[in-house]
């Protein structure tokens, strides 16, 4: 399982599918937008496997995405 935030760049559709292409780092990738509520330019989805599953807070995004150095930290 391949988890990643992207920004959707852009919004088309292909063969009765709505495509979002999202930029994750310097690359930009198509992937399915069919699980997720209508998605806009702009908004940052969670991707798994080429499948956007979810769309993100950016505020939340952040959050989830902090990983303590020390695991005591955690605690």
């Amino acid at each position: 399982m391949n988890l990643v935030y992207g920004e959707i760049v852009a919004l088309c559709s292909e063969r009765d599918m709505r495509i979002g292409k999202i930029r994750v780092g310097a690359a930009i990738k198509a992937v399915s937008l069919d699980f997720v509520s209508p998605a806009q330019i702009g908004e940052t989805v969670l991707v798994c496997d080429g499948v956007a599953i979810a769309k993100v807070e950016h505020e939340r995004k952040m959050e989830d995405s902090y990983v303590p150095r020390n695991t005591r930290e955690a605690h």
